[in-house]
């Protein structure tokens, strides 16, 4: 059985005013600014988490029902290689949704991590609840882009 590290990192103020300098300089987003730090970390450390290409991926969808609370709205679950993912469809597109379309919430989360921690948001790698919680980051991009691609095709 492979053992799951996760660890969380807190910032001291100082830390967050240097991080909110960083993105008023450049213009981009602190959580940004985050994970290339943690991309570039991961890279220096060799390890051997390599990135799979999309068509390598699998993913299908598990489950498909309608939300009682939106009208024409319907909740999709599935899984895409080891992660779980489940989005909310709207029927027409959002200002709120993922690029102004109809995903108004996506979540990719590692089952094993939320078993072991009981925490939802612990175990997303990627996670979007009309806005961005946690973006993709590299690791996590070719399993986000093929959710995506399924997912655009359900809402059309």
């Amino acid at each position: 059985m492979r053992k799951v590290l996760r660890k969380s990192i807190r910032l001291n103020d100082q830390q967050i005013r240097k991080l909110g300098d960083l993105s008023a300089f450049d213009g981009s987003d602190p959580i940004e600014h985050v994970t290339r730090a943690i991309d570039e970390y991961l890279k220096k450390q060799k390890t051997d988490v390599g990135i799979p290409a999309e068509k390598e991926i699998h993913a299908e969808i598990t489950e498909k029902t309608g939300d009682p609370l939106n009208r024409g709205a319907f909740w999709i679950s599935g899984v895409v290689d080891r992660y779980e993912f489940s989005a909310l469809i709207l029927k027409e597109p959002s200002r709120s949704g993922i690029e102004k379309g109809r995903i108004s919430k996506l979540s990719i989360l590692d089952p094993t991590i939320r078993e072991s921690t009981n925490s939802f948001i612990d175990s997303c790698i990627v996670n979007y609840d009309r806005g961005w919680d946690i973006k993709p980051s590299k690791l996590a991009e070719p399993y986000y882009n093929k959710v995506r691609s399924i997912l655009d095709k359900m809402a059309k």
